[in-house]
């Protein structure tokens, strides 16, 4: 699981390095970013598309495998911001979120397993927008997976996410 979250975060560094060049203006509208996103149990490579300055559309991805064990989990959620009418140096924006996502499972050693899960939250969380590029997040909510059968983990989480803006 270690060499999958370095390779994670390589794809990631990747991703941020070969955008940077693409930013040819000084003020990031935060339409669309790109990074990782995690939603404890869960984490990936995280998209993020602003339909309007307060509507915000996210997808998060995130295929792993380790060993004979393969979890996969693909989500979306649709994110409200409270946009701060007065920035400072570093914006800093509340938000309501609610998304649903699947995860998968595949354990292939002593005859193997596959099952898929459904999940859904929502919650709340503040992003803090540093140099006007780079979104850094925290939240907290309420989240259940469906495990088998209706039988269910249900519970409060914590996730964070980083991002880097390019318009």
């Amino acid at each position: 699981m270690k060499k999958q979250f370095k390779d994670l975060c390589f794809i990631a560094t990747l991703i941020i390095v070969s955008t940077t060049t693409l930013k040819a203006q000084d003020d990031v509208k935060r339409t669309f970013g790109v990074g990782l996103q995690s939603s404890l149990p869960t984490y990936g490579l995280s998209v993020k598309y602003a339909f309007t300055e307060s509507s915000v559309g996210q997808v998060t991805v995130a295929p792993f495998q380790a060993g004979d064990a393969k979890i996969s989990f693909y989500g979306a959620r649709y994110i409200h911001r409270f946009i701060n009418e007065n920035p400072g140096s570093v914006i800093m924006d509340p938000y309501l979120f609610a998304g649903a996502g699947l995860i998968t499972f595949n354990y292939s050693a002593y005859g193997g397993s596959n099952s898929s899960f459904f999940s859904y939250s929502a919650g709340g969380g503040l992003e803090f927008i540093v140099g006007r590029m780079f979104g850094i997040s925290i939240e907290a909510g309420y989240g259940k997976l469906n495990v088998t059968n209706g039988a269910g983990v249900a519970g409060i989480f914590g996730g964070g996410g980083l991002h880097f803006y390019i318009n």
